[in-house]
């Protein structure tokens, strides 16, 4: 039972949508993240000779119209599951959309010099803005639209920001999540920072050499629980609360002490009126990078103490790190997780920090759990930060 009674007000999952590197579509994607693929793989879409890795969380089998953005052909596909799971025709209704990115469209300007064509005949895709522009106009959202470019804390921004449009009646249903596509411009930028994983992404392992970049979409179908129960359409979770932070403590390194994201979850929890001892499942940022999965381990030990503490993966070991669409595709995660008792793992990890020990870490490819509650975390360049929390759906 839950520690509440369901209200009308309640802000619920009624459909998910998912572009990644291990799987297109929700069933694809939860069976992969479930039995431990790994999609980072040799990137074909550009060369990487100068760079300090050769492989990458790329989506191959997705066929994308070539005239728009991959991102853009990503948003489309997985909106379309989405708005097709939740039953939800837009027409006559106020749908919006709210995305999280790092990038936006911008990748597609690498994508049109790699072509030869002239950059100065169309600037259509240097702006952000058309990441939710086209989608909107194609699938006939006529609700709020929003990009929050908050680093990669952004998907799970987008969807915290999609509730409070919801409770506060500003649209009827919401369409959130996160979308980046693949960039040389990101090999470049983690080149320099020298945080790139040659082989393998291995979170919360001693060995552990850095992050991978990836790309993909999460969209999540958010309306409130009124509508779901008017519409007679099943509710897949429930979303308790969001939060956000920014500790402002240095450009791409987190805080020393995790403050931002000790706020977070102590705000999602306080706010919902969760016990910590309830939370099951967090999917945590977790990149692989040595500075970040300790820090992070050691906040969620401080949060969630004692013997009942919750089981902890990151899927990037798996997908790469989507940037923006992280978040969104580690939600969708999350409410797989809530409907199957099927936890993914952490089939990377083969040599446990030490550092990292005050973690219950998921070893092997999946943990099977009935859980009520599960918690998203982010981190992003710059000291943001972001938490989600997700309630089963009745």
């Amino acid at each position: 039972m839950p520690l509440r009674e369901p209200r009308p007000s309640d802000v619920v999952v009624t459909g998910c949508g998912v572009v990644s590197p291990v799987g297109i579509g929700t069933t694809a994607f939860g069976a992969a993240i479930t039995s431990g693929v790994v999609g980072t793989r040799e990137v074909r879409r550009f060369p990487t000779d100068g760079y300090g890795t050769h492989r990458a969380g790329e989506v191959l089998d997705l066929a994308v119209d070539e005239d728009l953005p991959r991102s853009v052909g990503y948003v489309l596909t997985a909106a379309g599951e989405a708005l097709l799971q939740a039953d939800l025709d837009p027409v006559g209704a106020r749908v919006g959309l709210a995305l999280g990115t790092v990038m936006g469209t911008r990748p597609h300007l690498e994508e049109l010099i790699r072509r030869g064509g002239d950059l100065g005949a169309d600037d259509t895709w240097s702006a952000p803005h058309a990441l939710t522009t086209i989608p909107a106009r194609r699938l006939g959202l006529r609700g709020p639209r929003t990009v929050l470019c908050t680093g990669c804390s952004a998907g799970n921004d987008a969807l915290a920001s999609a509730a409070e449009a919801i409770r506060s009646g500003a649209a009827d249903a919401m369409l959130a999540g996160g979308a980046d596509e693949l960039s040389e411009t990101v090999f470049a930028m983690f080149t320099s920072l020298r945080a790139l994983a040659a082989d393998a992404v291995r979170p919360f392992d001693r060995n552990r050499g850095g992050l991978m970049p990836a790309e993909g979409a999460g969209l999540l179908v958010l309306e409130s629980r009124a509508s779901a129960v008017k519409r007679g359409v099943p509710v897949l979770a429930e979303v308790l609360a969001g939060a956000s932070a920014s500790d402002a403590h240095h450009m791409t390194a987190p805080h020393p002490d995790g403050a931002g994201l000790r706020r977070c979850a102590t705000a999602v929890l306080e706010r919902s009126g969760t016990p910590a001892a309830e939370v099951g499942y967090v999917s945590a940022h977790g990149t692989g990078t040595p500075v970040n999965d300790v820090l992070e381990a050691k906040v969620l030990a401080e949060v969630f103490p004692g013997p009942r503490r919750p089981a902890v993966s990151s899927i990037k070991g798996m997908l790469g790190h989507s940037q923006g669409a992280a978040s969104a595709i580690e939600s969708v995660a999350c409410v797989l997780a809530l409907n199957t008792g099927l936890l993914p793992g952490n089939p990377t990890l083969a040599d446990p920090d030490p550092d990292c020990d005050g973690v219950d870490l998921i070893h092997g490819d999946v943990r099977e759990a009935e859980i009520r509650y599960a918690l998203n975390v982010a981190h992003g360049f710059g000291g943001t930060v972001s938490a989600v929390l997700f309630g089963a759906g009745v």
